[in-house]
């Protein structure tokens, strides 16, 4: 259903081998969890608790998902798993908001999605404005959608 290819412009993607329905799993994010004070620079780390973080080495799938502003997969419900958020067309990039997973104050990187809704700046969750939390708050993951973050 998917696979990994080369962009044009950012790297490895990616990419759906066919076409996928609207609701379909896309992809459930593997890794092994740690806390913040354990995290290496050599690994590929999620956020996906106030100080938990889901790592690995980078051969996994879902690491080679790229960022968009307007993503067209989401943590649905709630869980480290992505979802199709409208129909993909067979070669379609997969893309998800990495805002829905980051509560980390201070992070940040520069946005190149292109899209009509890019923020020009990735942010953490609590960075984002009231309106921007309250649009990607259906497709958060679980801990960001507690009060305490929104």
């Amino acid at each position: 259903m998917l696979e990994i290819r080369l962009t044009a412009n950012i790297g490895r993607g990616v990419f759906a081998k066919s076409a996928i329905p609207c609701g379909t799993l896309l992809v459930a994010c593997e890794g092994w969890l740690a806390p913040s004070n354990a995290l290496d620079d050599d690994w590929y780390a999620m956020q996906v608790g106030p100080d938990l973080w889901l790592c690995s080495s980078g051969d996994c799938l879902d690491e080679c998902i790229n960022h968009s502003c307007d993503p067209n997969a989401g943590f649905v419900t709630g869980e480290a798993v992505l979802y199709a958020l409208r129909d993909i067309a067979a070669g379609d990039q997969i893309f998800w908001d990495y805002s829905t997973s980051l509560a980390e104050a201070g992070w940040s990187l520069e946005c190149r999605c292109g899209s009509p809704r890019c923020r020009r700046v990735v942010r953490s969750w609590g960075e984002l404005s009231v309106e921007e939390r309250a649009r990607l708050h259906p497709i958060a993951l679980t801990f960001l959608r507690d009060p305490v973050y929104v």
